[in-house]
């Protein structure tokens, strides 16, 4: 007998994760695409700086130092370090001594950017979903609806 006939949630877990995962591909593939369009297009590990600078805007409302930046993108100090020269040049970060040790500096969005975040790249998130949505019927739609609310609500719970 297969494991996922011996465990019915084992194989429910792996599909959900696994539609989850390619959800999470189709619209990192399309803000990554939306760079591309860019007069000078982003590379992944910009976009990814950017995006954990994103993170850390939202959760903390600061930037970060190199060093922490580095770790939490999973790449050398010195890569990081020249990734952060070619984006500032490019105006999408800044560094800015911090408040407390001026002998340190944190890499912060610059205003452009945060704008973006906040008015364009919403859009570029939804497009996808919006598209997909209206080739589904109104049941579809509905049950799609409804899964993501109870899943989002499930976990939210867990974190209590």
């Amino acid at each position: 007998m297969t494991r996922a006939r011996r465990n019915p949630l084992a194989a429910d877990v792996a599909e959900v994760a696994g539609a989850l995962e390619g959800i999470r591909r189709a619209l990192r593939g399309a803000i990554l695409e939306q760079t591309r369009q860019m007069s000078v297009p982003l590379t992944p590990p910009q976009l990814l700086a950017i995006e954990t600078l994103v993170e850390e805007l939202r959760s903390s409302g600061a930037g970060l130092s190199i060093s922490e930046l580095s770790r939490r993108m999973g790449l050398s100090h010195s890569t990081v370090s020249g990734i952060v020269d070619r984006l500032e040049a490019r105006g999408f970060l800044r560094r800015v001594p911090r408040e407390d040790d001026r002998r340190f500096v944190e890499v912060e969005l610059t205003r452009d950017i945060q704008r973006w975040l906040r008015e364009e790249l919403p859009a570029s998130r939804s497009d996808p979903i919006a598209d997909a949505l209206a080739t589904a019927s109104a049941l579809e739609r509905a049950a799609i609806r409804d899964g993501v609310v109870t899943l989002a609500r499930l976990l939210a719970e867990r974190r209590r």
